[in-house]
């Protein structure tokens, strides 16, 4: 399956988009990253180049997406500008799994396990332990 297919069917489940959004707000968690990790331990795929994925997630948070995203939150009143730029940011999340898909190594049989997988990648992020929360992302998303 492809990370976008995933992401979108992962955002669709109930309980997900809640609690990524607590990690994103909460922790300043990078929701296309963890979708990635939890993409890349459900097709077996190992997780390669951590720091270099990190990097290339944080550029684009940090110079494109974050931008966007505190745009959109300014326009409450705005609802014609607020949904172009909602849909702007959808699309610089869209290119940023693509570009992370690209960095994944090809599966192999063994698959990581999820709570763990996604714990390392919020650790390396941004230092920040959030168990409980992983845990129960870890769990909306098996």
């Amino acid at each position: 399956m492809r990370l976008w297919d995933y992401a979108r069917a992962a955002w669709g489940r109930p309980g997900v988009e809640a609690a990524c959004l607590a990690l994103q707000d909460t922790h300043g968690q990078c929701i296309p990253l963890l979708l990635w990790r939890a993409w890349a331990a459900s097709e077996g795929r190992p997780a390669g180049d951590l720091a270099g994925v990190i990097d290339l997630a944080r550029t684009w948070e940090d110079e494109v997406i974050a931008s966007l995203r505190g745009a959109r939150r300014r326009l409450a009143g705005e609802s014609a500008v607020r949904e172009r730029v909602r849909a702007a940011e959808l699309a610089a999340e869209r290119r940023l799994l693509e570009l992370l898909e690209t960095e994944t190594p090809a599966p192999n049989a063994a698959r990581d396990d999820l709570g763990h997988a996604l714990t390392t990648l919020a650790r390396a992020w941004n230092g920040a332990a959030m168990e409980d929360e992983i845990a129960a992302l870890a769990r909306l998303l098996r």
